[in-house]
Formats: C-alpha cells, sequence, structure tokens
C-alpha cells in the first residue's frame, strides 16, 4: 500500500509540474497577444519571453523528469501529422492560385503568398534536418 501512495503522490506532483510550465506557456502567448491588443508590442514581447523563459526553468529545474517517452512518442506523431498536413495544403494551394492568377481568375494576395514561401521554407528546413540526421557520422 505504501508503494502505490508514494507513486501517487509523484504522480500528482509531475502533473503539477507541468501544470506550471504549460500554465506559463500559456501565459507568455496570451500576454502577447493581449499587450498587441492593447497596442504595447514590446511589454507583450516581453510577456511572451518571460512565459518560454519560465516553462523551460520549470523543465530545467523540476525534482523529477515532467515528459517521457510516452509524451515523445505523442509529439513525432503530432509533428508527422502536422507535416502531412502542411504538405497538403502547399501541394494544392500554391500550383492552383499560381494557375488561378495566370489566367486571371484571382489576385495571390501578399498573406497567401506569404504562407506559400513559408511551407516551402518549412520543408526546406524539414529536408535539411533529414540528410543532417540520415548522414552525420
Amino acid at each position: 500500500m505504501a508503494n502505490n501512495s508514494s507513486e501517487h503522490d509523484w504522480l500528482t506532483r509531475r502533473t503539477r509540474y507541468r501544470r506550471v510550465a504549460f500554465g506559463l506557456l500559456v501565459a507568455g502567448i496570451t500576454g502577447f497577444a493581449l499587450a498587441d491588443v492593447a497596442n504595447y508590442p514590446v511589454i507583450g514581447v516581453a510577456i511572451y519571453w518571460l512565459g518560454f523563459a519560465g516553462f523551460f526553468a520549470v523543465r530545467r529545474w523540476a525534482p523529477m523528469e515532467l515528459f517521457d517517452e510516452r509524451d515523445c512518442s505523442l509529439e513525432r506523431q503530432a509533428s508527422y501529422d502536422t507535416l502531412r498536413l502542411a504538405a497538403v495544403a502547399l501541394v494544392l494551394l500554391a500550383p492552383t492560385a499560381a494557375t488561378l492568377e495566370e489566367v486571371g481568375y484571382y489576385e495571390i494576395p501578399p498573406i497567401v503568398e506569404g504562407a506559400i514561401w513559408s511551407y516551402a521554407g518549412l520543408f526546406a528546413v524539414f529536408g535539411v534536418a533529414y540528410l543532417a540526421r540520415r548522414y552525420r557520422p
């Protein structure tokens, strides 16, 4: 019975540290957005950085590992799903927008053009990272 209690205490503490870490992250992002809406962009960036610094501080100095192999697996799967969704968006969006613009039915707004280039950049970074990991000594 004592072993189960100490395991429960450990899990409770781990959950608390994770909530604090992610709470700081969400507070930083929310603070950035609110300060930007209130027309205080520099303060917003400072709040944003403090939120991220707080997240990494809790993660670094917590007395236990906050993320285990299950978390790594979920992160890997979510990254893969995100990359696939971005690939579909790029494959469908870029040629369609270019074709519609060429035939005169659509003029690509700068934000869409930026999104297309961002997706292309994402895949360029992925390709370099993949090759670097595959062929590193």
